[in-house]
This record gives C-alpha cells, sequence and structure tokens, in this order.
C-alpha cells in the first residue's frame, strides 16, 4: 500500500503492520483500532516512506522466520534515535519468546511476541507499555526539563 492523500491528512497516529504469518493479526486491530488508524504494509521499505510524512505510533512486525527479523533490525537501526524512540515496535514470529528481555533487547524492539500468544495480544501489549514507560519515565522527564530550560 502507497501513501495516498487520504493518509496524510489521518488526524490520529498511526499502526503499521507488515504482516507475513498464517495467523490472522485480528487480536492486534481489536487492541489499537480506537488508539490509532490501522494500515497494512507489504515491506520494511515501505515503513521508511510512512515515517517521513505520519505520526506512527505503533510498527508491527509479522513474519515467519528470523533472518526476516534481522533485516527489519538491520533497516530499523538506520531511523534516528529521536524518531525511532516514540515508535514501539513489535515483532512476532513463532520463532520468539513471548516477552523475553534479552530477544527485545537483542533487536531493539519494545515487544517479542510468539505467533501463538497473539490472542492475549492485548494484555501483553499493556504489559510492555507499562515496563517501556517505567524505564523510560526518568530519561523523558530529565529531557522534557532540558527543551524548557528548567535544566
Amino acid at each position: 500500500m502507497t501513501l495516498e492523500l487520504k493518509d496524510l491528512l489521518l488526524e490520529k497516529p498511526v499502526t503499521l503492520i507488515l504482516w507475513e504469518l498464517d495467523s490472522k493479526p485480528d487480536p492486534i486491530f481489536q487492541a489499537l483500532q480506537g488508539e490509532t488508524e490501522i494500515r497494512s504494509i507489504s515491506s520494511i521499505e515501505e515503513f521508511l516512506e510512512w515515517i517521513k510524512m505520519v505520526d506512527v505510533r505503533y510498527f508491527i512486525v509479522g513474519v515467519k522466520t528470523l533472518d526476516k527479523l534481522k533485516e527489519a533490525k538491520t533497516i530499523l537501526d538506520g531511523i534516528v534515535i529521536e524518531k525511532r524512540r516514540n515508535i514501539f515496535i513489535v515483532f512476532i514470529s513463532p520463532n520468539l519468546n513471548t516477552m523475553d528481555i534479552k530477544e527485545m533487547f537483542l533487536f531493539s524492539v519494545n515487544l517479542i511476541l510468539n505467533e501463538k500468544d497473539i490472542k492475549d495480544f492485548e494484555k501483553i501489549l499493556s504489559k510492555a507499555k507499562a515496563y517501556w514507560e517505567h524505564l523510560y519515565k526518568p530519561y523523558f522527564t530529565t529531557l522534557n526539563k532540558l527543551l524548557e530550560g528548567s535544566i
């Protein structure tokens, strides 16, 4: 899907989903549909085009192989950190262990999910968001004070 004028005029943030798994991403749609506009994309390169033009809040990558995830990570590593830090990135694959902190660190993503756990996506996402908010709260508090000039 390429960006169209209607996409550029969206008022809500966007969730982009790159989906190559056999299972359906319905639990993801249900969890995020009120919070964001959801769009399907067909490649990681397409993601790079979207982030130049719209406010991307979530990027969900559901693929079968670790090689595809490594490819996605390599491309994501090229994004400016200030932009990337504001995008919640989720990798889903049958080869991953849900909420594995080590895997999240190695892939530099916010959430790792095994495909079999997709039915619990909303609960797992809530836990992961709470973890990252707690982890980054001191950083963002300090950054905001610095930007306001109060430090």
